[in-house]
């Protein structure tokens, strides 16, 4: 499976950390440009042990764009891969390829002969296969990633209270204890309603606050 070759629509893998509903070789929305790294390793590898961390790395880099790196094995027990991917820290998608079918898809008409063995996919096309230390790798996937879609959202913009102190009475110490959190303002040390009610008018009255949805 060289350069320039199509991804075809796998899923029948599971994933063992990372996201459940992944698929590889799905449609990919109109205007939008996802990038998706495929490594095949093993537990016993010591090569791709080597990558572990400079794979969790990358995904550490990338995490607010569409960059998915995945990691797939095709051994057969899913205890000792859980286990394994706890220990090692694994913080990328890990998936057990329990039906062969990332290997006999991708790995095997890619002409791949070893592991680790990773290739870089834009919007489920190949622009590169080989080893993930190989400086090339980096590159080609760095410049992926400059062109994928952003997948950080926009916080939105919460209300000012308009309230007054007596209608801020009327509403639980809970829910005025939310106000306050919502908006990052601390409220350690308050225990009464009239303390909340107080500091939501001296602070959420005229600030706009933000959250992250």
């Amino acid at each position: 499976m060289s350069v320039g070759t199509a991804v075809p629509f796998i899923n029948d893998f599971l994933v063992i950390h990372g996201d459940p509903s992944l698929t590889i070789g799905e449609p990919v929305p109109e205007g939008h440009t996802k990038v998706v790294v495929l490594e095949f390793w093993a537990t016993w590898c010591g090569p791709c042990l080597q990558s572990i961390p400079h794979l969790s790395e990358l995904q550490r880099k990338y995490k607010d764009v569409d960059v998915t790196i995945v990691g797939s094995t095709n051994e057969q027990d899913e205890q000792k891969i859980r286990e394994f991917v706890k220990t090692k820290s694994m913080d990328y998608t890990v998936v057990m390829d329990k039906s062969q079918s990332l290997h006999s898809k991708v790995f095997k008409p890619s002409g791949a002969t070893g592991i680790p063995f990773a290739a870089v996919i834009v919007n489920n096309k190949i622009v590169f296969s080989g080893h993930p230390m190989d400086p090339q790798f980096q590159k080609t996937l760095g410049e992926a990633a400059a062109k994928a879609t952003s997948t950080r959202k926009e916080p939105v913009a919460l209300p000012l209270i308009t309230q007054s102190y007596e209608e801020l009475m009327q509403m639980r110490p809970k829910e005025l204890r939310q106000i306050l959190e919502d908006r990052g303002i601390k409220t350690i040390g308050l225990s009464e309603k009239g303390d909340f009610a107080k500091l939501i008018l001296e602070t959420c009255v005229k600030t706009q606050y933000y959250k992250q949805e």
